[in-house]
């Protein structure tokens, strides 16, 4: 089949979406699939395939701490007339609004299957928006309802953002499918020797990693408070955090004023691969987000036989299996600390949950996950009259 993505974020942009789409797009092309990348240019960087199509930024800057280009506006029924040289079977979007809406409005011009995959709940972040938060969650909810319910068929990569969108009011058919993981790719860890070298985190400590965006939506201050709560008891443990983001410079600053900076590493932004490296070389992997629609680093943490504390919330409480293969809290600093805590006292226990969260990984391998989507495709392809699967 060939398959449209269009997405605002492509390379060198790395978050969840853009893995995604990779995940997705490298198993499918290994089974004879062509994908067609439509996306946003970015300054500097060169594409290596002809089949990524770039459009202008509104404003050129390289990717930084989790902040990208955005595309201009563009005339659907104008880019539907150059679209169609590439005779799409499937239209995939991966946002909601900008060149994921251009997405659909192309399919529906040119008469083409079309999917969305809602990574983001948007709706968390009206943070962003100071003067009228509440009003702008109200409306990132209704548009949300209003463009889900123009589309063939909807993606989420949890049963939990599903029931959300249900809740919004969204009618078309939802598929929850989680974007899968590659387990070779997280059994060469760096050693403690590495890390100490790269980053100055003593060896004879006990090992938190944290990644994923520093932003306030990432719900950071909870974790902070739990370090800063086991730190008053305890000091055989580091915290290493593994992303960029707006609040970085502030939660910096911030540790320091808590005088417990030195137990803590922030790396900013760190390459895919290299990132994959880190999994392996924690003791726990901690993940304080409410708003996770899947929470793809619990998946990758779980690849590398790493137990996780995470809030009972969205995405990770569709993975983790409560006491078994990691832990599920409520969102309270104090218990929060206090399951850390557990599995900083019992080596025994840390080592039995890691190994059964690296078997229960292989429920979300990218090769079961994309099973789903290509059914997916191919069955939405079938329904549409002349298309050849």
């Amino acid at each position: 089949m060939r398959i449209g993505i269009f997405t605002e974020c492509y390379n060198p942009v790395l978050n969840g979406v853009v893995v995604s789409i990779e995940t997705f797009r490298k198993e499918l092309e290994k089974r004879g699939h062509e994908y067609f990348i439509f996306t946003t240019g970015c300054p500097g960087y060169k594409d290596t395939s002809a089949n990524i199509i770039r459009f202008s930024p509104m404003i050129a800057f390289k990717p930084k701490g989790g902040r990208y280009p955005i595309s201009w506006p563009q005339i659907a029924t104008f880019q539907a007339k150059k679209i169609a040289q590439y005779k799409l079977e499937i239209i995939h979007s991966q946002h909601l609004l900008g060149l994921g809406l251009l997405g659909l409005r192309v399919a529906k011009k040119l008469k083409i299957p079309n999917v969305l995959t809602y990574h983001t709940l948007l709706a968390e972040y009206a943070h962003y928006f100071p003067l009228l938060p509440g009003l702008a969650k109200k409306y990132l909810v209704k548009k949300s309802r209003d463009y889900c319910n123009l589309y063939d068929q909807l993606v989420t990569p949890s049963n939990s953002m599903k029931k959300i969108l249900i809740s919004y009011g969204v009618q078309k058919p939802i598929e929850p499918i989680p974007t899968g993981v590659n387990i070779p790719d997280y059994e060469n860890p760096y050693t403690q020797a590495e890390i100490a070298e790269k980053w100055g985190v003593p060896q004879d400590k006990k090992l938190l990693l944290y990644v994923s965006r520093i932003a306030k939506e990432k719900n950071v201050d909870f974790l902070f408070e739990a370090i800063r709560k086991l730190a008053s008891k305890r000091n055989d443990f580091h915290i290493l955090l593994i992303g960029g983001g707006p609040e970085l410079n502030y939660y910096q600053g911030m540790l320091g004023q808590w005088k417990i900076n030195k137990i803590v590493t922030f790396t900013d932004m760190q390459p895919k691969q290299e990132t994959n490296r880190y999994f392996g070389a924690a003791d726990i992997f901690v993940f304080p987000s409410i708003t996770e629609t899947q929470g793809i680093v619990i998946t990758e943490a779980m690849a590398a036989g790493v137990p996780a504390v995470a809030v009972n919330k969205m995405g990770p409480s569709d993975i983790i299996q409560n006491g078994i293969d990691g832990y599920l809290i409520e969102e309270n600093v104090e218990e929060f600390s206090r399951k850390i805590g557990d599995l900083l006292d019992d080596n025994e226990l840390r080592k039995k949950m890691g190994e059964t969260a690296r078997k229960n990984a292989s429920e979300f391998s990218v090769e079961k996950c994309t099973d789903k989507m290509e059914e997916l495709y191919k069955r939405l392809a079938t329904k549409n009259s002349g298309l050849k699967v």
